[in-house]
């Protein structure tokens, strides 16, 4: 698969990701239009610890912008949501 560059990254709209996947980011992910891929068992895809309060949710934010989190997207063949595969079953 080729390189995808950040800048090229789309954002990835969270209720196309299936039911175990919710968004997830503080304030400066809300202020910065970062907000994270929260998979349910898991955790932020990106690594990072959820131990904020939820405020990309509380704000009604839908797009993963995390970059770190649409590169595991884009690894997991989501670079184009409406061709994604299964992401039930990623670990």
């Amino acid at each position: 698969m080729p390189q995808l560059k950040r800048e090229n990254m789309k954002k990835v709209q969270v209720n196309k990701l299936g039911k175990a996947f919710s968004i997830f980011g503080g304030k400066g992910n809300v202020w910065s239009g970062t907000a994270h891929a929260y998979k349910a068992g898991y955790g932020n895809l990106c690594g990072t610890p959820a131990l904020s309060s939820n405020h990309a949710a509380m704000a009604g934010i839908t797009e993963v912008g995390c970059p770190q989190c649409l590169e595991s997207l884009a690894a997991f063949g989501v670079a184009n949501i409406e061709t994604a595969p299964d992401l039930m079953q990623m670990k």
